[in-house]
């Protein structure tokens, strides 16, 4: 099985064409349109970063729509909405054997909800699809879901909207940091840790790091200097 690796943050925003826009111009950044999920009422705009990964700017467009979907991402965003809670909210591991986690899921019987097939038009018309399957979170610890592309996934159209800032390392804050080091190993099938210490414990990803820490926050995300945090 290939190396697991960062595919993109995901940033709940009731404005995510502003934000997008506060983004680039902070940190001169080039950001573009996403598009729709006409299936889940929900819409993005995003900003392409090296290493094959990218951030995401989600937002609410049809509330009703939204809040009868399944997808726990989508119940993510709207849960975000509610508490008013605008930052990053989750984040998404690529992997290209999607159907290798489900048996792993099965096998080791762990919970899951999924796989959900995910589409949008994209500017140029043609159609982006993706799917993605969930492990079932039961604390307030983010357990990242896992995204499997459909041709050559979610890349800029064109060069010139792509940003050389790398994607750098990803953190779950948590109070157990035992049983959240176990699931990251267990569900994701992560290699032995490249760093471990009493508070906070390393992997290496297939283009960066995932962290898991002691502490109050809930999530941080770090492209070389820009840094993205949600506090709990």
């Amino acid at each position: 099985m290939s190396m697991i690796a960062f595919d993109h943050l995901v940033v709940f925003s009731n404005q995510p064409e502003q934000h997008k826009q506060l983004f680039s111009s902070l940190h001169g950044q080039v950001t573009v349109k996403g598009g729709e999920h006409e299936q889940w009422g929900t819409f993005n705009h995003l900003a392409f970063m090296g290493n094959k990964s990218y951030i995401e700017w989600i937002g609410v467009e049809d509330d009703d729509k939204a809040k009868e979907s399944t997808n726990p991402l989508i119940r993510q965003v709207i849960f975000a909405k509610e508490q008013s809670m605008e930052g990053p909210i989750q984040f998404g591991l690529r992997v290209e054997d999607l159907n290798a986690y489900i048996n792993h899921f099965d096998q080791e019987g762990i919970e899951y909800e999924g796989p959900f097939p995910g589409s949008r038009a994209q500017p140029d018309g043609t159609l982006l699809e993706w799917t993605m399957l969930f492990p079932k979170m039961n604390s307030h610890t983010v357990l990242p879901f896992l995204i499997q592309w459909d041709g050559e996934g979610n890349t800029a159209q064109d060069p010139s909207l792509m940003n050389s800032t790398e994607f750098d390392s990803v953190t779950i804050y948590t109070q157990n940091l035992e049983s959240t080091t176990n699931q990251m190993k267990g569900y994701y099938l992560l290699e032995e840790p490249s760093h471990s210490s009493e508070n906070e414990v390393e992997w290496s990803l297939g283009n960066g790091k995932l962290i898991v820490k002691k502490g109050d926050g809930l999530l941080k995300a770090n492209f070389d200097h820009i840094e993205f945090n949600q506090a709990r």
